[in-house]
């Protein structure tokens, strides 16, 4: 495979045009473009900064209070990105605040983005819900419509913080014309969350209260639910400290 050319050198191999032939006479992207088109993609994503190092293969394992729970998401985990192409169903990580949640999910993401070429995007939902209230100002020049097109066709879509906002009749219709578009439209879709369907404690509202029937219902079928359970790794870093 032809090494990337030094800045502002054409390539030896495309001769600059970014694309070769291969023996079977398919045109292929070539190295010293792919890099590009990768950054270029990652970018897109949106991906907080906060987490643009997380990978699979640093998912601690061993941190105080993790569980066989974080053993077996890690390993689901592996397998989704290693069967992505023959996926037809996303991801819903559901457990407590600081388990590693949007860990697992934002390393999928990622290495589906780099390594396979896959287009796809990191959404916080509470940040969303701003985006589409700011264009409800006269002086915005963006409608929802635009906010929300990105999240509505992206391949792979991370929805961060599901539930995590008070429901009203708003923040559902939201969230279910964005699920029921990637629902008809076979996207797929990985979902985290604080809120289970099964409360541990009494008068906890589970997930369906959150986001509505409608919504949990689509995700039944959207989207293996795996449970996480354990400490809040942020709590104990901070006692740590």
């Amino acid at each position: 495979m032809a090494a990337n050319a030094p800045a502002g050198e054409t390539c030896p191999a495309c001769k600059g045009f970014g694309v070769l032939e291969t023996p079977e006479g398919r045109a292929v992207i070539c190295r010293c473009r792919a890099a590009g088109l990768a950054e270029a993609r990652l970018k897109a994503a949106e991906i907080p900064q906060r987490y643009l190092n997380c990978k699979v293969e640093n998912f601690d394992l061993k941190r105080p209070g993790a569980s066989q729970s974080h053993m077996r998401a890690s390993l689901i985990a592996r397998k989704f990105i290693e069967e992505w192409k023959t996926r037809d169903r996303g991801l819903m990580f559901v457990g407590p605040v600081g388990v590693g949640k949007t860990h697992l999910s934002v390393a999928i993401l990622k290495t589906l983005i780099e390594d396979c070429g896959v287009r796809g995007i990191f959404c916080d939902f509470s940040d969303l819900l701003e985006r589409i209230k700011a264009t409800f100002s006269r002086t915005n020049p963006d409608n929802a419509d635009d906010v929300l097109a990105p999240y509505r066709d992206a391949e792979l879509l991370v929805l961060d913080e599901l539930g995590a906002l008070r429901p009203t009749d708003w923040v559902r219709d939201v969230l279910y014309g964005l699920i029921n578009t990637r629902y008809n439209r076979q996207r797929l879709t990985i979902v985290t969350s604080n809120y289970s369907d099964a409360p541990v404690r009494q008068g906890e509202e589970k997930l369906e209260d959150r986001i509505g029937t409608m919504v949990r219902s689509r995700l039944y079928e959207m989207c293996d639910l795996v449970v996480l359970d354990g400490l809040d790794y942020r709590a104990w870093r901070a006692v740590k400290v």
